[in-house]
């Protein structure tokens, strides 16, 4: 997003703007303590929609009617207001820039302001905000509280990328503004891809449409699951009932193998439709397979009473440890024995025997110890073992149940008989049976693996359509790849310590973790790295190759290639320390730091950073034709750089004699 900012400025209770002026590039601010200076981030932070009003107390709180900022946005300017401690914000483009004498109190007219709500909302669609569902799997929807949408991408999720505060510039825990907050953490995280241009409305759509039939296809799968048991159960049934035929009729319906006829039912059904019922009435079928059922139904109330004896057996075991359990319950546990030795009265001699005796004794304790403890291990032994049986009992019931079912069909042939209802007929209710389970299965089973098989192209077509147009995956690996050049092509400039050189940094971008990766392969994390100046130069490095990247996106990317560093030579001139003369000299504030006759690194340490930011704006408008914003408000001034004259940096933003400051006193 090609976007800077003009002006940072309040409207003070006289009607009198305030304003400091940017430009494209690096823009320095300096001066002396309790000048303003680090209220500019704040202002521009709550003028960009935060919802904490966190400006600093003082004179400029004290003065402020209205605070402003406008942007220089593509073709146009984007003016933002917001009143102190207001939950609402003001909202105006203009084609031309606006005269700073005009930004007064009637400016801001009231028909302009917004909900904060509907003024992030609105400052979102300028620049380019325009996904409203960020939803991949609306099933994940229905578990969210009120099942909520995802929250929308926001205007604020891009303050991470923009803002380093003075608390955040060289702080070891924490690399991005807003990360303390879980929830905003991962909402910045997970919007990256968008806010980068890697994705649009239409890849959630997409996305939703394919968990939607992902989810579709793992029902019909399961269903199918349910229609191959339920198979299993049709197929015993068929079995049985081509045995009934049998021994109806004396004939096989199907001379074929069983597992043809389920291949391809449709077939067979025209088959035996097909075919005439024809009756042997000679056969004696029915009889043998009478004398198998009934030998196999004795087998099998064997097998019930053997197991019953034995879940009688069990039951009294369980009582009997029940009861001996409740007895042991009782008895003290003896942990010592305690011998005396005993002497002859006349000889005074030691009784040996008793020793020997207290040895048996302790060991006859042991004993009983360890038996006491192994009763509740015996009775949970007891307990798996009965259910155990228990279980075999009712399988073995369940199969005699069976075995009796078919009995009793077989002894119905002649009940049937008897009823006048020849072996044809009976014979054609039992085709008729079998007919009817085929057709089920063919319109179930058959049907739902035509239903899987279309789904999964379905599926197919859609990830292929997500795969050729968005690529997220080999996007963010290359993201990830340059981003890392960048930072290490800047990181090789800056002063980190020895031990870490040369640098190597690594930026994870799916949890925005940044660590130097030694040589023999293991990871530094920030945190671990050291001194002050590592972590600045960590942090440096990091936002520097962000910046770098949103300027190669160009208009792809929704994030403006805005940064504001504040106080980053801290970790040389401690912001504790008050600077309140008007020329800056760094040996004094030293001194005020309690170290004398300091030498110069540090002077040239700040110095260096800052030729390398100045460095890095050249470098980035030649590789990418976009030119960065950078702003820095610092005590350091009157710097030696090499690559641009300071100066011009500070373009008159020097806040050093008693009267400097973002307000004015003498106005």
């Amino acid at each position: 997003m090609r976007a800077h900012i003009k002006y940072i400025g309040i409207v003070d209770q006289h009607d009198h703007p305030h304003a400091v002026e940017f430009f494209t590039g690096i823009n320095i601010i300096t001066g002396r303590s309790s000048t303003g200076k680090s209220a500019l981030i704040e202002i521009f932070d709550y003028c960009f929609g935060a919802s904490e009003y966190t400006v600093p107390e003082g004179v400029i709180t004290e003065a402020a009617s209205i605070y402003f900022v406008v942007f220089s946005i593509k073709n146009s300017f984007l003016v933002l207001g917001r009143k102190p401690n207001d939950k609402h914000g003001f909202i105006k483009e203009e084609t031309i820039l606006p005269q700073l004498e005009d930004l007064t109190l009637d400016y801001f007219e009231s028909s302009y302001f917004l909900s904060i709500k509907d003024f992030n909302m609105e400052l979102g669609r300028y620049f380019g905000i325009d996904i409203t569902d960020t939803d991949e799997d609306l099933a994940q929807k229905a578990y969210r509280k009120n099942q909520a949408k995802k929250p929308r991408p926001s205007i604020r999720n891009f303050t991470p990328f923009m803002l380093q505060h003075q608390n955040l510039v060289a702080n070891k825990h924490s690399l991005f503004y807003r990360f303390d907050e879980n929830a905003k953490r991962e909402q910045t995280i997970e919007q990256f891809k968008i806010f980068v241009g890697f994705v649009n409305q239409e890849f959630f759509t997409k996305s939703q449409e394919l968990n939607a039939l992902e989810q579709n296809l793992n029902r019909l799968k399961l269903k199918q699951s349910v229609y191959e048991n339920d198979r299993n159960v049709k197929n015993k049934e068929i079995k049985n009932l081509l045995k009934e035929y049998i021994a109806i009729t004396g004939i096989d319906l199907l001379s074929i193998d069983f597992d043809h006829l389920i291949q391809n039912p449709q077939k067979f059904i025209e088959t035996i439709r097909n075919q005439d019922i024809d009756v042997d009435e000679n056969s004696n079928e029915y009889i043998s397979q009478l004398k198998n059922l009934e030998a196999e139904k004795n087998r099998t109330l064997g097998q019930i009473r053997t197991l019953t004896n034995k879940l009688r057996e069990i039951e009294q075991s369980v009582a009997y440890a029940e009861k001996y359990k409740n007895a042991v319950g009782t008895i003290i546990e003896i942990k010592e024995t305690q011998v005396h030795l005993s002497q002859c009265p006349f000889c005074s001699h030691n009784n040996e025997t008793l020793i020997k005796e207290a040895n048996q004794l302790e060991e006859a304790i042991h004993w009983l110890n360890t038996e006491l403890d192994k009763t509740p291990y015996m009775l949970d032994s007891f307990e798996t073992e009965r259910k155990k049986v228990q279980t075999e009992i009712g399988q073995e019931k369940e199969v005699l149940w069976n075995i009796n079912q078919k009995i009793s069909a077989i002894l119905k042939i002649a009940n049937e008989l008897q009823q006048n209802r020849s072996l044809a007929e009976q014979g054609l209710k039992i085709r008729l049976k079998i007919e009817a389970i085929l057709e089920t299965f063919i319109s179930e089973y058959l049907n739902i693996n035509g239903q899987i098989d279309e789904v999964s192209k379905k599926i197919q077509t859609i990830k292929n359509y997500i795969q050729d147009h968005y690529n997220l995956d080999e996007k963010l690996q290359k993201a990830s790849l340059y981003i890392n050049k960048q930072m290490n092509k800047l990181g090789a400039n800056l002063d980190f310590e020895d031990s870490y050189k040369p640098i190597n940094l690594h930026f994870d971008i799916n949890s925005f973790e940044l660590y130097h990766k030694k040589q023999d392969g293991a990871k530094v994390y920030l945190r671990s790295m050291g001194s002050g100046a590592n972590w600045l130069y960590c942090h440096l490095s990091l936002f520097m190759g962000l910046n770098r990247f949103f300027c190669y996106l160009g208009d792809d990317c929704l994030i403006p290639p805005i940064l504001f560093l504040d106080q980053p030579s801290q970790v040389y001139f401690p912001v504790s320390i008050k600077d309140d003369n008007e020329v800056f000299d760094a040996q004094a504030l030293k001194e005020k730091e309690g170290i004398e006759n300091s030498d110069m690194d540090d002077i040239k340490a700040v110095e260096n950073f800052f030729n390398e930011l100045v460095a890095f704006c050249d470098n980035t408008v030649y590789e990418t034709k976009v030119y960065p914003q950078i702003i820095i408000t610092d005590h350091a001034d009157k710097l030696n750089l090499t690559n641009a004259d300071f100066e011009t940096l500070v373009h008159g933003r020097r806040w050093r004699s008693k009267n400097d400051g973002f307000i004015k006193k003498d106005m």
